[in-house]
């Protein structure tokens, strides 16, 4: 035994301190019955609540993202979301109390549910079975998969809630992207409406501009220079017929004053020496006229020749005042010529309608010359009311390309020629309960029955007091053995022994059959 102890591997357990690794092993033979029980035992209890633990069934279904069948190059699509949001904003739909309720009403779901639990309650436990699971896009075109799963205590309910959620998710993806699409449509239209009377009032008022000054506009220069350039021709032959009109009328006014003077013996002679003054005054007068048609009432030449003629009257009204004292005498008065004097008065008529012609030729070159300075200030005006119109005829076109490609969108939806969803595997009714694991299950009631039966084993073991090894002998008495007796068992204690093992091996078939049993029947 002291060889068997040294040869041993001592374990440091409270109160085990003197067993070594062949010692435990005696432990678990001597023990073994328990152990044996306990590990069964366990296992009933376990596979009896696997059992009673009512079956989930799960039924699932595989939906497609079918892509568009045209390309976006051809038609802009509408609809910017992507999918996995898309999934997302749906899922929420899905899943939303007043969503579940329909279903759950139209699928007469929890009957036994439905009096003893709240409305809350139930959506939330529904809710609570609903799986949907995302796979990531795939292929060139993008094509993706999720599935819609559902769990339940009946397996035909399981598939048809989840055929029924599936139709769901298609329905509500159709609704979400007509209303995308539709929304976008009348976005559009609004904004096309309003930048087709933006660019109607520009139109018009392009049109009342052009309309209101037609004779500034920058088209009429051409027109206002060709005009200018006649009328400055004109003007320069009415100055020449003017010129010459009065040479004409100086010519004939110095041949009238050449004639002789005739003595009038009848009259006085008082104003005799009034003839040369008023003939002078009468030559600076047509002077002035001249200098005045020609420069202006504010030219230097003008306002010297107007003093000459104011002096030449003052002096004829003092040379009339001197001669009122005198007596009157007879005086030659000069002889009047009808001949000149009506042609002269011809060429004053004359001078006076190209005068007149002058001045309306002059007004006219003002008109076209201040034409011709408003021309640059419409032009920048039009300039900045043309670079509107462009703007808004560029903004209305492209609103208009993104009006036809919102239609043929639409048109899209219509036909089902958009991203779609497909069914590609419906769900079928489920041949075996999902939940519970039952193998799992009954794996660990028989693992914990066998730690339970282990520790019970090293329990009573610790509280046994019996002495079964000469160490522990050795450790009570303090004195070292001698020799060992082996145990002698008699008929009565091998009877004994094999009554215990009998009724171990009986009680431990009937517990791993019972155990068998209602595995058995939890599985099927």
């Amino acid at each position: 035994m002291s060889a068997n102890n040294q040869s041993g591997f001592r374990l440091g357990l409270p109160g085990l301190e003197q067993l070594t690794l062949t010692g435990f092993l005696g432990l678990f033979s001597r023990r073994k019955w328990l152990i044996t029980l306990s590990v069964f035992l366990a296992g009933i209890l376990a596979a009896t609540a696997g059992y009673l633990i009512p079956n989930k069934y799960r039924a699932t279904t595989v939906i497609m993202v079918d892509p568009r069948k045209v390309p976006d190059n051809f038609v802009a699509p509408t609809v910017a979301s992507g999918i996995a949001d898309r999934l997302a904003t749906l899922r929420q739909r899905i899943l939303s109390s007043t969503n579940l309720t329909e279903v759950m009403d139209e699928m007469k779901l929890y009957p036994d549910l439905r009096g003893r639990r709240s409305h809350e309650e139930l959506v939330q436990l529904m809710a609570k079975n609903i799986e949907i699971l995302v796979s990531p896009p795939s292929g060139d075109r993008g094509e993706g998969t999720f599935k819609i799963a559902f769990q339940s205590n009946n397996p035909e309910e399981a598939a048809a809630v989840t055929n029924r959620l599936s139709s769901r998710f298609i329905e509500e993806n159709v609704k979400a992207r007509e209303t995308e699409v539709q929304g976008t449509s009348q976005f559009i239209d609004r904004e096309l409406a309003e930048a087709k009377q933006d660019l109607q009032q520009k139109e018009d008022r392009i049109r009342q501009i052009k309309s209101q000054y037609i004779s500034d506009l920058p088209e009429s220069q051409a027109i206002h220079l060709q005009a200018l350039n006649a009328l400055q021709l004109d003007l320069r032959s009415e100055e020449d017929a003017i010129n010459r009109a009065q040479q004409q009328k100086v010519y004939y006014q110095s041949q009238l004053l050449a004639q002789p003077p005739v003595v009038n013996l009848d009259g006085n002679n008082e104003n005799s020496g009034l003839i040369p003054l008023q003939t002078q005054l009468a030559q600076a007068q047509t002077q002035l006229d001249n200098l005045r048609t020609r420069y202006g009432q504010d030219h230097p030449d003008v306002a010297k020749k107007a003093a000459e003629v104011n002096d030449l009257a003052r002096r004829i009204r003092e040379a009339k005042d001197e001669n009122s004292d005198h007596h009157q005498v007879k005086t030659p008065s000069r002889q009047r010529n009808p001949v000149l004097e009506s042609q002269i008065a011809a060429i004053d008529e004359e001078i006076k309608s190209h005068t007149k012609h002058e001045a309306d030729i002059k007004d006219r070159i003002a008109y076209h010359q201040s034409k011709l300075e408003r021309i640059p200030v419409l032009e920048q005006q039009l300039a900045a009311v043309n670079r509107d119109y462009e703007n808004s005829r560029d903004h209305y076109k492209l609103l208009m390309d993104r009006k036809f490609s919102a239609d043929m969108s639409t048109s899209l939806e219509n036909f089902q020629k958009s991203e779609r969803f497909i069914v590609l595997d419906p769900a079928q009714v489920p041949a075996k309960p999902f939940s519970p694991d039952r193998r799992l299950i009954d794996a660990g009631g028989l693992v914990a029955g066998l730690l339970i039966g282990l520790f019970l084993a090293v329990m009573l073991e610790v509280l046994d007091p019996s002495v079964r090894s000469s160490r522990e002998v050795m450790e009570i008495v303090k004195v070292p053995v001698l020799s060992e007796v082996p145990i002698l068992m008699t008929e009565h204690d091998r009877r004994n022994e094999r009554v215990r093992n009998l009724l171990g091996l009986a009680s431990s078939t009937a517990a791993a059959l019972l155990f068998a049993l209602i595995a058995f029947l939890g599985r099927n």
